[in-house]
């Protein structure tokens, strides 16, 4: 059976790493390679790294950045942010980075997602699709232009799949910041409809909300990224809750996982 993977989202404004609030406001926190650094030595699967700036002001991956951070990075890494070409993603792997994350650019140009993945393999493709609930229906959000696309959620998800992407990267837009949990509705409707892998992101206040994404949501890899800022042994606390939810997950022979208390938050103490 495999593993339920967990996965810190580090959102940055180029090299400044924020946290995210509905998609509108942002608190900034720190430098990215400290970040990466910081959730390498504590026990995750994975680290998603998206630039929420770079095809809005037209820039390019910060590959010399990519460099400095991919050093000490010993857990796969995925970066995302200004990817419109080939080139880009080249220079990306190249840099040490293990898959890419395409959102705009697969909007704009859904071929692009075949080329990508015909060249480089669909498991270094994932697409990042961001996911507004308005008048009852999940529609794809466009974060360019800042607003719903007539384009339904599960349509798209299942183009992205046909096109050749190796995974989804679901965000919801109404949970962003919100503490709330994942909304496990909408993760269900695409993790029934498709059949690669699908990770969830989007609303993440408290440790013990996170095993809903693979319980409820029936997702394979459960992300989040405000709550792992400022918060010590933060994705140790998130594996031990997930462990206790029954979830298969990857376990680190050098930590302990049991005989610890949480406070309110789900923080061990």
């Amino acid at each position: 059976m495999l593993k339920t993977r967990l996965i810190p989202c580090i959102i940055t404004k180029n090299e400044l790493v924020v946290q995210s609030f509905g998609f509108k406001k942002y608190l900034p926190i720190g430098n990215v390679k400290t970040a990466i650094d910081f959730f390498v030595n504590w026990d995750v699967d994975e680290i998603v790294v998206i630039d929420i700036d770079a095809s809005k002001n037209s820039r390019h991956p910060n590959i010399d950045l990519i460099k400095k951070a991919t050093k000490e990075c010993f857990v796969p890494l995925t970066i995302g942010g200004g990817i419109k070409t080939i080139e880009h993603i080249r220079d990306l792997l190249k840099a040490g980075t293990d898959k890419v994350s395409i959102n705009s650019e697969a909007l704009i140009n859904p071929a692009f997602i075949r080329e990508a993945s015909n060249i480089f393999g669909s498991q270094c493709i994932t697409v990042s699709i961001d996911a507004i609930h308005i008048n009852n229906e999940y529609k794809v959000f466009n974060y360019l232009t800042q607003s719903p696309l007539d384009l339904d959620i599960v349509t798209w998800a299942k183009q992205v799949e046909s096109f050749g992407a190796g995974e989804i990267l679901l965000n919801s837009v109404n949970r962003d910041g919100s503490r709330q949990g994942y909304d496990t509705e909408l993760l269900r409707s695409v993790s029934d409809n498709v059949s690669i892998p699908v990770i969830a992101l989007g609303g993440i206040g408290r440790f013990d909300q996170l095993a809903d994404g693979a319980i409820k949501g029936k997702c394979q890899a459960l992300a989040a990224a405000n709550i792992f800022q400022h918060m010590e042994h933060s994705t140790i606390a998130a594996k031990a809750q997930m462990r206790q939810a029954n979830l298969n997950v990857r376990l680190s022979s050098e930590v302990k996982y049991e005989n610890f208390d949480l406070d309110f938050l789900g923080r061990p103490y």
